[in-house]
């Protein structure tokens, strides 16, 4: 029989498989409604589970699966025929679809034809493929299929990577490269750093990444004990909407800011970063306070005041009313040797100094006893009133018991000025900075002045939350954060040391995936300079640091514009994916006034071309709420990017939207408003890496726009094009 009447018959029969399983898990769902008996809570968590599992269901009626492999095991000599989907699919104990989460499917993302293995929970299982096939399946028919030996090089690549943007994701699990599948499946334990080129894929291996940990660790890893971490509101919103495709539900999202303020627990207000950001973009931030806050060398006057101030706790003596029960020197010895051999949090070593000093009032209990004694008969005597004396009665009889118990209520009093909030002791801190200046730190007056007209306000730059939340892991951690076990962190190379170190600090327990590139590294006011310094904070140095280079997401036009502008800062340039396109258009726009009908007519044109998402990328927010405003007035109303928007929405499909919060995003085409050398000026470090960024958005198609001079890198690279 033909290979492709086989083929369309497998398919059929699996689809009907797929209706039957739906047609029963709908009829469970019912029942479970109607007959269910135990708690709301763990109701609703079935029926969520349920309905996330009826949903993929109905997605692989669309397409089931997406590869074949055949597959002779050496210790059995049998062949297995396995399909490979985006969602396993078993009926009565039988795999009709093997999820692209087995350890078996590595085989379609690693091995070539022939003799391969891959690891399973049981060991290393050896043996021969004998036939790698790709499907091209849409609304539940077979279109046509191939027989490849690499996925990396194959027509369906070619086809993913020329799709738009809202068929992409789709297509994704599909076309993972054996690069990133290595990430992807890499054991639960392992500590990872990722650094990659713009369109490498990085968001797309950390989610995935996400989606396999859950997939295989889902005996011993609940999915509320996995966290990520993104860039902004935007990017986790975007997040949100893609991981319950990958059969992912329960893991937590946030920002950095989020997570803070959730952690310190205080009503804090979070100052937004869009001013440092511009300023920083505009040339008006002239010092380095923001990255000294985000430094370890901050985090070590911190630990000098607390130290301090903990310290001073213990320069008074115990005392029972007016009686010394323990001499000072006694409590800060104590305190200090536990301090020294304890790491662990101060609430504990306060408790463990209190139960320490407990004992040692117990063991010379009599002694202590004694002596209060004649110290309360000499005030007895001394007294001659008898509702005085019988007043005094009383007093001695309650403080001699409090002596008999050890002090534990007393000492738990003296000890209560330790319970601050993290709030007031940072304001502490700043406020007696001057004491703690370990560096000779130059902008110390500066930083005091500028933190402290802030906080009085109860409001606090995110340079402050690593420091806030530091303290609160010092004096009383969170123990529910201990429960996290793997954390994934994007756009890292935003984060400074102290960020890093804090979080490695609340999350003792986490393992972390870790991803990032330094070209776009736009927060460079505060960010990281290097993978190995977080490698050391996070890791001691056990980390392993990985590169992306190859560039999946643009065209090699578009990216070797773009590899023009990071050459020019010395940042690595990428690997080609070889995908041509139309060649990157530069316009000179003349006078601003002709800017916006240019871009209106430049919209029209990518629509026609079928693209359907569409940005208009300005250097800072103010530039594109201006090119924004001129585009309504000239008849193109399109929304212009917050922070607080959800791009998954149709109506963000075209719009103006700033650098920062570009990152991270693509679109199908894309228009760089001013490309100028006085705007992106090539001699500004930071104007380079956002240039960067805006043209690295681009799948398809570019327009970069500029007035008089064009940024000299972009002038370098079409040379080198008209040399070619």
């Amino acid at each position: 029989m033909d290979k492709i009447i086989v083929e369309k018959n497998k398919l059929k029969d699996t689809l009907e498989i797929i209706k039957d399983i739906l047609l029963y898990e709908k009829d469970d769902l019912d029942d479970l409604y109607n007959n269910f008996h135990g708690k709301r809570e763990d109701l609703w968590r079935i029926v969520e589970r349920k309905k996330i599992h009826i949903n993929n269901l109905k997605a692989s009626l669309e397409k089931p699966y997406f590869a074949r492999v055949d597959f002779i095991n050496e210790s059995d000599d049998q062949k297995h025929t396995i399909y490979i989907g985006k969602n396993g699919i078993s009926k009565s104990a039988n795999i009709v679809v093997t999820d692209w989460r087995a350890p078996i499917s590595s085989l379609y993302y690693d091995a070539e034809i022939g003799k391969c293995s891959f690891d399973a929970p049981e060991g290393t299982i050896s043996g021969e493929m004998t036939l790698k096939r790709q499907y091209e399946i849409e609304h539940g028919e077979l279109l046509k299929y191939f027989d490849v030996d690499l996925v990396s090089n194959d027509a369906l690549l070619q086809k993913y990577l020329n799709d738009n943007n809202d068929n992409r994701l789709k297509s994704i699990v599909s076309t993972i490269q054996k690069e990133q599948n290595e990430v992807i499946r890499k054991n639960f334990f392992d500590n990872l750093i990722v650094q990659g080129v713009a369109g490498s894929g990085k968001t797309t291996v950390a989610l995935h990444r996400i989606a396999y940990l859950v997939y295989n660790y889902m005996n011993q890893i609940n999915q509320n004990q996995y966290l990520v971490i993104g860039p902004n509101p935007v990017f986790i919103k975007y997040i949100k909407s893609v991981l319950p495709e990958l059969d992912v539900s329960g893991v937590t999202q946030s920002t950095f800011e989020l997570f803070a303020k959730e952690y310190v627990g205080g009503l804090i207000n979070i100052n937004s970063s869009d001013k440092k950001v511009n300023d920083s973009i505009s040339g008006k931030n002239h010092n380095d306070i923001d990255k000294f806050k985000s430094s370890l060398r901050y985090k070590d006057m911190i630990d000098k005041f607390i130290e301090i101030y903990f310290n001073a706790i213990t320069y008074n003596d115990l005392k029972v009313g007016n009686f010394t029960v323990l001499d000072k020197n006694i409590i800060m010895n104590t305190f200090n040797e536990i301090n020294r051999m304890s790491n662990t949090s101060l609430e504990n070593k306060i408790e463990l100094t209190i139960e320490r000093l407990c004992k040692h009032i117990d063991e010379y209990n009599s002694s202590i006893i004694s002596k209060y004694d004649d110290y309360t008969y000499e005030i007895f005597k001394n007294t001659e009133d008898i509702k005085e004396r019988n007043k005094l009665r009383t007093t001695i009889a309650k403080e001699r018991e409090e002596i008999k118990k050890n002090c534990k209520a007393t000492l738990r009093k003296y000890f209560s000025k330790a319970k601050v909030s993290p709030t007031k002791l940072y304001k502490l801190f700043i406020s007696s900075i001057e004491d703690f200046n370990l560096y000779n730190y130059n902008n110390l007056k500066l930083l005091k002045k500028e933190t402290l007209t802030n906080i009085r306000k109860d409001n606090y730059d995110f340079e402050d939350l690593s420091a806030l939340m530091y303290i609160k892991c010092s004096i009383s951690p969170d123990r529910k954060y201990s429960m996290l076990r793997h954390v994934v962190i994007d756009e890292a190379q935003d984060l400074g040391e102290f960020n890093f170190y804090t979080l490695k600090n609340i999350l003792p327990n986490a393992t972390f995936s870790i991803f990032g590139d330094l070209a776009q590294s736009i927060y460079d006011y505060r960010g990281i300079d290097n993978w190995e310094q977080v490698n050391s904070i996070m890791f001691n140095n056990d980390g392993e640091i990985v590169k992306f280079k190859k560039s999946y997401r643009t065209t090699a036009e578009i990216i070797n514009a773009a590899d023009a502008v990071a050459e020019s800062i010395d940042m690595e340039k990428s690997d080609l994916v070889v995908r041509h396109g139309s060649p990157v258009k530069y316009t000179d726009i003349g006078i601003k006034e002709l800017i916006p009908n240019y871009i209106i007519r430049k919209v029209e044109e990518y629509k026609q071309k079928g693209y359907k998402t569409i940005a208009i990328i300005s250097k800072s927010d103010s530039m594109s709420q201006d090119i924004n405003e001129e585009l309504k007035e000239n008849g193109l109303n399109i929304p212009n990017i917050s922070i607080n928007d959800d791009l998954t929405e149709d109506k963000y499909r075209i719009c103006t939207i700033s650098n920062q919060l570009a990152k991270g995003l693509e679109f199908d085409a894309v228009i760089i408003n001013d490309a100028s050398e006085k705007n992106y000026s090539s001699n500004n470090r930071l104007d380079m890496k956002l240039l960067y960024v805006a043209i690295t958005r681009a799948l398809h198609e570019i327009d970069i726009m500029y007035a008089g001079e064009l940024t000299k890198p972009l002038q370098q690279n079409i040379s080198r094009v008209l040399k070619k």
